[in-house]
């Protein structure tokens, strides 16, 4: 840990002899720029800044940042916590102004460069690139030909809405480019949670050194946006279109959403109809104005572009080109990440703008030009090689790290594929300060900057994302390679007036109390998340029970209300034989492995921790739908869920907090959420499943003939917690009628089957598309089931001969009727999957 040397927080800070380093100048004093800060993090001293280091873990753990890596043993993604260094890196104004010249420079570059290279290509006619570079490469996608002259809003606004430039500062203390990213940049809503988060652990710190505010680049930008989607006397139909959960930056899609006030969609909630995009929500189709992507060009249209995909839209393009639906950023947008264009940006600036590049690159060669090839392989072991196109497989790879037959393999792949790759000189990155354990010590950084369109040009984000690696020896700073992330301080030279994303006066805001759709995708989503949640609790409840009966049989308790109970464990969890196979008396004598397995073996199928992982699975597809407070007990479900389950005493912890959690999150559906068409889905999912449940149960009991003994009598009613209402009642006394009346028809009982299907028949009539003078499937459905339980009474059967086997009978009518009800409302709003039929491969 830190020592209370106030000097210990600098004095085992080493700069690198010829590398710029941010804290220190080259006297080996600390910047102007940096005293403040570092004399406020010596006075808060190495305990308080420990404290400070928790509290940000733990908030950006709650807030749910994630980056998914690709590089896991598992088959699905894996899922890495965020990491943000307290300590800033922190520009003077002066200097950001340098910056901001270059950005908006190269954004003007870059949208002038597209626009050429998809109508009258004059790049290649004045030989100003290579020909192979445009014509060889898969990023240059033949169907956007001409789009941008087609497109009226295209010709009259940029083409290029924002891009992301990531730079790095050199010894010479000057900034130089390394690549930009203009397809579906990522990086601005991590750079905004960091922002809030260390203004939230440092706030005085924070508003005392008067920094550049964040928000006013997001109100840029959907301004931007709002004027490209081009409507008037209406809001305009924005969705920002993700690839899905597994995506590795979903965390920033859901989060830019809900901040930008958008609808997260994937490409299975939209359609093209009639050359216009329409959204697919369970009020109908809605028609899509503009998208904001976070999908890579080949993958949006699988009727021209690439075939096998199923992210993007087909005939999209098509679209497009009508000018029924606006993209940002355009489609094609992706040939500027071609890193073979990188060596001509400086020529390619004259040419277009008649200026020189005020943002240098740093210094790269095509190694399809002989020129280059040759200077390059002069002295190799100078350069990083990467392919020229981003998607490429290949890693980017230096001499230094290769010998023997692997720089043997790679230097023929050099000479027999030149055009696959550049060669980038490599500069030894700044050194930036990192707080670590024992004061800060010097890491590598690479800056990603953020521009976006607006009204007079283009609006550069005063901060931005900054990578760093702890090791002096990690020459690529990616968040793939496990990176760590600042947040970027540009300070100002007056005190900033806040911003945020809420209108001025000037602009009328038109009240609404109704949803803006909701996509089919999300209604099933939500429709599974409340069944996965009632079905977790009640086998929560079931084997609550059972462990407390274990725990109780050592004192004499009933052996055959134990059997009973194990017995519903295997029932409720599905998890057959188990407690009701042949060997189950070898179970019944040593049960707590079968126990153990059933609650904790996420393997398991029909498990409690497989149903616990299914409720997180779907709570992420709609992400964006729930509150914080929601998300927040869905990870502690999710870390609670993995861990380790070794006594009985483990077990009944465990149930408890998983109880705890499933009730708060209910009660928060129930209490906070509005009651738009999403949250009837939820509801009538939770009250289908609560009905279910019931009837399973009840089904066993009375089958294992359990109904006729007392004890299990009372194990019901407490899984159903209702044990205390009947004892006031019926003053101890129990017996079968009165307890199936309570549990199935008294409409007091907030867990009766009774009170499941008034809730029901409510919340039916809300769902959305309704016609007064239709009588739909969900709802003859939903009639038909209220219509054959309100046909019986608890004393109907009881004035039969056998009336446990007729109500055993007439529940499993009553399940049917409950599983036609939830197949109607599948059918009528959760089918928005359309037959594909694939054609041809590649580019289509």
């Amino acid at each position: 840990m830190m020592t209370q040397d106030p000097y210990h927080l600098i004095g085992n800070y080493k700069t690198i002899p010829g590398v710029y380093d941010e804290l220190y100048d080259a006297e080996g004093q600390i910047r102007n720029k940096y005293k403040f800060l570092v004399k406020s993090f010596q006075e808060l001293g190495p305990a308080e800044l420990v404290n400070r280091r928790r509290d940000t873990d733990r908030i950006l753990r709650e807030n749910g940042v994630t980056y998914n890596l690709y590089q896991s043993d598992s088959p699905e993604a894996k899922e890495r916590p965020w990491d943000l260094d307290l300590f800033p890196l922190v520009m003077e104004s002066e200097e950001w102004r340098v910056l901001e010249r270059g950005l908006n420079q190269r954004a003007d570059l870059l949208d002038a460069l597209v626009r050429d290279v998809y109508s009258k290509r004059r790049l290649l006619y004045e030989k100003k690139i290579p020909p192979e570079i445009l014509l060889n490469e898969t990023s240059f996608l033949r169907a956007c030909d001409g789009m941008y002259d087609s497109n009226h809003f295209l010709t009259k606004n940029p083409a290029l809405l924002f891009f992301v430039c990531d730079l790095i500062r050199a010894a010479d203390g000057n900034f130089y480019v390394l690549n930009d990213r203009v397809q579906a940049p990522s990086g601005s809503g991590y750079s905004l949670e960091n922002r809030i988060v260390l203004s939230r652990i440092f706030p005085s710190m924070y508003r005392d050194a008067m920094v550049h505010r964040v928000a006013v680049y997001f109100r840029s930008l959907r301004k931007s946006l709002t004027q490209l989607a081009g409507v008037s006397g209406r809001e305009p139909v924005i969705v920002l279109l993700t690839p899905g959960p597994s995506n590795e930056t979903y965390f920033e899609h859901a989060y830019l959403a809900g901040y930008l006030g958008y609808t997260l969609v994937q490409g299975e909630d939209l359609t093209v109809r009639k050359n216009k995009v329409y959204m697919k929500t369970v009020e109908g189709l809605q028609q899509i104005d503009l998208i904001l992507r976070r999908v890579d060009d080949d993958f949006m249209d699988p009727l021209e572009l690439r075939g096998d995909s199923l992210l993007g839209v087909p005939g999209l393009l098509e679209s497009v080109r009508s000018g029924n639906v606006k993209i940002a950023n355009p489609i094609g947008t992706g040939f500027l990440e071609n890193r073979a264009l990188l060596p001509f940006y400086s020529d390619l600036c004259r040419f277009y703008l008649g200026e020189d590049l005020i943002l240098p690159m740093a210094p790269t060669y095509w190694m399809g030009t002989k020129e280059h090839f040759y200077l390059v392989l002069q002295n190799p072991e100078k350069y990083v090689f990467k392919t020229v196109s981003r998607t490429d497989e290949e890693k980017p790879v230096t001499f230094i790290e290769l010998s023997g037959d692997r720089k043997d393999s790679f230097l023929q792949k050099l000479k027999s594929f030149p055009n696959r790759f550049i060669a980038q000189e490599m500069i030894a990155s700044a050194t930036v300060p990192v707080l670590g354990e024992h004061g800060f010590r010097p890491g590598r950084a690479i800056m990603r900057t953020f521009v976006s369109s607006s009204g007079s040009g283009y609006q550069t984000m005063a901060g931005g994302l900054v990578r760093v690696s702890p090791s002096l020896d990690d020459f690529f700073i990616t968040s793939q390679r496990g990176a760590w992330s600042k947040d970027l301080w540009v300070l100002a030279t007056e005190t900033q007036k806040e911003e945020s994303l809420l209108v001025t006066k000037s602009d009328q805001v038109m009240i609404s109390r109704k949803s803006s759709g909701v996509p089919s995708r999300v209604a099933d989503n939500l429709f599974w998340l409340a069944r996965y949640l009632e079905r977790s609790e009640n086998q929560t409840r079931v084997i609550r029970e059972a462990v407390f009966k274990i725990l109780q049989v050592e004192d004499g308790y009933e052996r055959e209300s134990l059997e009973n109970a194990l017995k519903l464990v295997t029932h409720v969890t599905n998890s057959y034989p188990g407690f009701l196979g042949d060997d189950a008396g070898e179970l019944f004598l040593n049960p707590f492995s079968e126990l153990q397995r059933l609650t904790s073996d996420r393997g398991v199928v029909g498990s409690l921790a497989f149903h616990l992982r299914s409720l997180v699975i779907a709570s992420k597809s709609v992400r964006d739908r729930l509150s914080d407070d929601m998300k927040k007990i869905l990870l502690h479900l999710e870390d609670q869920s993995q861990h380790e389950i070794e006594s009985y005493d483990q077990i009944i912890d465990f149930l408890q907090k998983i109880v705890l959690n499933l009730s708060s999150l209910t009660g928060l559906s129930f209490e906070n959420m509005s009651r738009e068409a999403g949250w009837y889905f939820l509801n009538l999912g939770r009250r289908i499943e609560r009905s279910i449940n019931m009837i399973l149960m009840l089904q066993g009991m009375i089958r294992w003939d359990s109904f006729r003994d007392k004890a299990s009598f009372e194990t019901f009613l407490r899984i159903n917690d209702i044990r205390l209402t009947y004892n006031r009642r019926y003053s101890g006394k129990i017996d079968q009628e009165s307890v199936l009346d309570i549990l199935l028809f008294d409409t007091t009982n907030p867990r009766s089957f009774a009170y499941q299907l008034e809730q029901i028949n409510s919340d039916i009539k809300f769902l959305p598309g309704k016609n007064e003078k239709v009588v739909y499937s969900e709802d003859r459905a939903a009639l038909q089931l209220y219509t054959h339980f309100k046909m019986k009474d608890i004393s109907i059967f009881f004035e039969s001969e056998n009336p446990l086997e007729s109500v055993s009978i007439w529940l499993e009518e009553l399940h049917n009727h409950l599983k036609n009800l939830s197949d109607a409302l599948a059918s009528r709003y959760f089918n928005y999957t359309e037959e594909q039929t694939r054609i041809g491969d590649g580019n289509g």
